[in-house]
């Protein structure tokens, strides 16, 4: 079998509107004559882009976070990431209950440490309590009409004759 001819390859030149792209990269002998007071000028406008760099410092530091900072962090990324809160964990009542109580003991304490040593601190708003209760939570929530007046059915008020 004799082999196919192949194609000759055309050379085509660049019309001069293109721009001379020597100049951008690589050193020059034009770039290493200039004056160092023309250099300080033109980096004075240069934009620095705070944003990124405080990410860049923050992202920097996060390696050396531990416990709950770390967990924040990592969710923080993770809602970068993905646009969504990550999902917790669930834990049962009796649990979070215990944990509640153990760091209110320990933030009395720390408290109280703080005031036998003299410490000044800012004063801390006490919180109402809130009592919690059957006829409370009934009486927060409309239920709808009273049940003496009837009761409904597929979206019909049924009221009784009396």
């Amino acid at each position: 079998m004799p082999k196919k001819q192949r194609k000759p390859v055309v050379v085509v030149s660049a019309p001069s509107s293109f721009p001379d792209f020597s100049q951008f990269g690589g050193s020059s002998t034009k770039s290493k004559r200039k004056n160092p007071q023309q250099e300080s000028i033109s980096k004075k406008g240069i934009d620095i882009d705070f944003d990124n760099t405080a990410r860049e410092i923050h992202k920097l530091g996060s390696t050396q976070f531990i416990g709950k900072q770390k967990k924040q962090y990592e969710a923080e990324q993770y809602k970068a990431l993905t646009g969504r809160e990550k999902k917790q964990h669930k834990v049962p009542v009796k649990i979070v209950r215990g944990i509640k109580k153990a760091a209110a003991k320990r933030e009395a304490r720390i408290m109280k440490e703080m005031k036998d040593a003299g410490i000044v601190t800012a004063n801390v708003a006490k919180k109402e309590k809130k009592t919690y209760s059957e006829q409370n939570r009934r009486d927060t929530r409309v239920h709808g009409p009273s049940p003496s007046a009837g009761f409904m059915m597929k979206g019909v008020l049924k009221v009784q004759r009396r």
